[in-house]
Formats: structure tokens, C-alpha cells, sequence
């Protein structure tokens, strides 16, 4: 498997801020607002700090880009290209606020604009998902259980699970579901554990519309998920390009097998059209 030492480090940094969030979690939560509906809190900050400092440490020649680092510094890293870190420290900050435990701490790897490595520690449970493109994904349980994750295609469209978001619904979400026939739909925060549902098999389709997520959202779920056999694109088909100064998703997500990706792209297209 490669990445056996970048594997380590980060999974070794990110259980740390894990275990750093779920301490101030129990103690109380301050929060900031860096903009409108965009709050930040102590345990967003400090976690950044230390995986930053872990993997600066471990890999002084990579660049990282981390939401809660300097914005400029953060972009000029991505857009130089190589390899460079994507950190969320908390995914899922208004989850934490609201104290629903759906958040985590998100560590990807993008080698050559691509996302090659990703790790997602879930500060609640303990759990940690580790997968690397094109080679493999598998959980982690806080006794160090490793079981192998495969996203498996589904008997019929209609009987897939979607996921959406808990706290930014968007209504295109509402209209591909409508669309693919699809009835069962599950809500959750953090972009990092809707990803994760489908590469552990809890839900089979996840799709993301319209601005507020950025690079460090997708590049350690992305990983996962591509580990564990799924499709991920934007909502036109593409490819998520890390080595580039925007780090914006403004063109959404789609996350599926392969099967049930290509239906949701072609009802994506149609829709489009109709609209």
C-alpha cells in the first residue's frame, strides 16, 4: 500500500485534534463568526494548529491548505501543485454548535492536482476511515478493528438511498431524487460523513449543489470513497481539480457507484435542460 508513512502521521495528527475537539465539545462551545452563517470555534482553530504543525513537521517540502490558515497562503499552496495537504479541521463547525455530534477531522493528500489520500476521524465515536485512490478504503474502530470498505451498485435506481444535507437542504437535491424515483433520503451534516455513508454502504447516493464547500471538504472523503469503488465528480461529470488557487466546489459533488453515478448525471443533464 503507499502512503504507508503519510498514512501514519495524519492519522496519528487527525486522532489527536479528534480527541482535542470531543474535550472542548464536553467543556462548552465558544463561538466566532468569520462571515454570515459561518461560525468558527476554538476547537476549528486549535485542531488546524495541530495537524498543520504534525505534517509540517513530518513533510516540510509539501504545501498545505487549510481552512482555518492564512486564505492567501492556503490557495498559493494548492495552485503550485505537487503535493499538497487539504485539512478541515472540524468538519461540520454548525453541527458542533448545535451539538448534534455529525462532524469530524478531515485530512487529504492531493498529489498532481488529484486527490490520492484521505483520512476522516469522528471525534464521538472514535472511528477513523482511511482510503487511497485506487488501491483500497477501510474503518477503523477505536479498538482497532480494520474492516475493508466496497460501495456496492444497487438492484434498481428507485431503491437507492440519498443523503443530503441537514443544514444547507438545497431544493436540486429534492428535484434528482424526485427525478431518479428515489424515496429514501437521510440528512446529515458534514460533507466529510455524507461521503462517508457511501463508502461505507450506509446510504448509496450523495449529490451537492450550490457554493460554501471548498477543497478540504472533498479531497480526504473523495479518496475514501474513490478507495472504496465510487464514483466522484462535480455535478457535470468532471474531475475535482486540486491544483488551482479557487478552491471553491461551486460546481457541486456527485458521489455514487458507477452505475448509479452515470443515472444521477444523466437526470442532472435532463433537469438542466428542462430548466
Amino acid at each position: 500500500m503507499p502512503f504507508t508513512r503519510e498514512i501514519e502521521v495524519a492519522l496519528t495528527a487527525a486522532r489527536a485534534a479528534a480527541d482535542r475537539i470531543r474535550d472542548l465539545y464536553a467543556s462548552g462551545v465558544e463561538v466566532a463568526w468569520k462571515g454570515h452563517d459561518d461560525p468558527v470555534t476554538t476547537a476549528d482553530r486549535e485542531a488546524n494548529a495541530m495537524i498543520v504543525a504534525a505534517l509540517h513537521a513530518a513533510f516540510p517540502d509539501d504545501g498545505i491548505c487549510a481552512e482555518e490558515s492564512d486564505a492567501a497562503e492556503s490557495s498559493d499552496a494548492a495552485a503550485r501543485g505537487g503535493r499538497c495537504w487539504f485539512i478541515d479541521p472540524l468538519d461540520g463547525t454548525k453541527d458542533f454548535v448545535q451539538r448534534n455530534d455529525e462532524f469530524c477531522v478531515m485530512v487529504g493528500l492531493a498529489v498532481h492536482g488529484r486527490s490520492a489520500l484521505g483520512i476522516i476521524v469522528v471525534p464521538i465515536t472514535g472511528l477513523a476511515l482511511v482510503g487511497v485512490t485506487g488501491e483500497g478504503a477501510w474503518s477503523i474502530d477505536p479498538a482497532g478493528t480494520r474492516v475493508q470498505l466496497t460501495v456496492h451498485p444497487v438492484t434498481s435506481v428507485p431503491a437507492a438511498r440519498m443523503i443530503g444535507s441537514r443544514s444547507h437542504p438545497h431544493p436540486r437535491v429534492t428535484a434528482l431524487g424526485v427525478a431518479l424515483g428515489v424515496t429514501d433520503v437521510l440528512a446529515r451534516g458534514s460533507v466529510g460523513l455524507k461521503v462517508a455513508a457511501v463508502a461505507t454502504g450506509e446510504s448509496d447516493l450523495y449529490a451537492h449543489f450550490g457554493r460554501g464547500p471548498k477543497l478540504w471538504d472533498s479531497c480526504a472523503p473523495e479518496a475514501i470513497a474513490r478507495g472504496a469503488g465510487a464514483m466522484v465528480t462535480d455535478t457535470h461529470g468532471r474531475e475535482i481539480i486540486y491544483d488551482t488557487a479557487d478552491l471553491g466546489l461551486d460546481d457541486g459533488l456527485v458521489v455514487a457507484h458507477a452505475d448509479l453515478h452515470a443515472a444521477a448525471l444523466e437526470e442532472l443533464a435532463r433537469l438542466a435542460t428542462a430548466g
